[in-house]
């Protein structure tokens, strides 16, 4: 996993070369860097992806057959419920969503990382408010655990 500080030298050597866009492979993991109009992105490595943890107290008790879990913030940062503030947010309670649904955006020094849902079932509850600051391994949602459509 690569360090804030070893992030922070990947951004200045791409924004001192003449390259646009700077991808780099490792085992645990991939960071891509652009530069141009877009934004700063970072693919976040597998370990620091959302964790889904059993929630420790639901607000409602789940119905029988039902398992309540929860999506975490993998990293400290700015929660965005969508992509841009005109945009409709990715999820929203009762959607559905698949180990790789995106579900929200987390910015930390103009980087965006997407979080990805890591479970499938459906949302139950947001946790967090639209540009509200988040802790790593704060819980972000709530997801009735399942299949889709189920």
């Amino acid at each position: 996993m690569l360090s804030l500080e070893e992030i922070k030298e990947l951004v200045r050597i791409l924004e001192t070369s003449s390259l646009n866009k700077m991808e780099l492979a490792y085992e645990d993991g991939k960071v891509l860097l652009e530069k141009g109009g877009a934004p700063v992105a970072v693919a976040v490595p597998q370990p620091m992806m959302p964790a889904v943890q059993p929630a420790a107290a639901p607000a409602e008790a789940p119905q029988p057959g039902e398992h309540i879990v929860e999506i975490t913030a993998p990293i400290v940062g700015t929660f965005y419920s969508a992509p841009d503030p005109k945009a409709p947010p990715f999820v929203k309670v009762g959607s559905a969503v698949t180990p790789n649904t995106v579900v929200c955006v987390l910015e930390a020094m103009k980087l965006f990382t997407e979080v990805e849902a890591m479970v499938e079932g459906e949302i139950t509850e947001v946790l967090v408010k639209d540009g509200e600051f988040v802790e790593f391994g704060q819980p972000l949602f709530k997801v009735k655990k399942g299949h889709v459509g189920a």
